[in-house]
């Protein structure tokens, strides 16, 4: 039987160790599609159907998804059914869903807000910061803290709800 040298062996650590930091930077370096941001904001927010607002820093579920989309994003628009579809599918599975949409005039996001539904959050003065585009995604715990976060929409998983859903690592 043959011993790795003790230079050997510290080679084949060190090179266990880079591959466990490059994975690492992956998956919360900025050109991940997933990031840790946080806590979303405290500022209750007005609701498109005039009840009462909604603080993003409180979820009345283990897990909320949130997504926040804008008017003018064709990205956003295409998505729309399926984001629609997602959130019925997780309101199935005891998940709270989000929507808000933001980043234009008063007007123009109640508009596209109705597409949601009235529960659907308006952001008319840019509360939420919104880094990497829209629609934005966050899945956050109980207390809003940011537990995953994605710009863009994943393509190759809004034909499949479970999918979907799965790609967020939720139920």
């Amino acid at each position: 039987m043959v011993h790795p040298s003790g230079s050997s062996r510290n080679s084949i650590l060190g090179a266990l160790g880079l591959g466990a930091i490059a994975l690492l930077l992956f998956f919360f370096s900025p050109s991940s599609p997933f990031q840790t941001a946080g806590v979303l904001p405290e500022r209750p927010l007005p609701v498109l159907s005039g009840g009462a607002e909604v603080s993003l820093s409180r979820c009345p579920t283990e897990k909320c998804l949130t997504v926040y989309v804008a008017p003018w994003c064709g990205y956003c628009r295409a998505s729309t059914g399926a984001v629609n579809a997602l959130k019925e599918y997780l309101r199935e599975r005891n998940v709270s869903t989000r929507i808000v949409v933001g980043l234009d005039k008063e007007v123009n996001l109640r508009d596209y807000a109705r597409e949601f539904g009235p529960e659907t959050i308006l952001d008319a003065k840019g509360a939420v910061t919104v880094q990497g585009g829209v629609p934005h995604f966050y899945i956050s715990d109980r207390s809003g803290r940011v537990l995953r976060e994605l710009a863009g929409v994943p393509q190759d998983a809004i034909t499949d709800v479970a999918q979907f859903a799965a790609y967020f690592g939720l139920p």
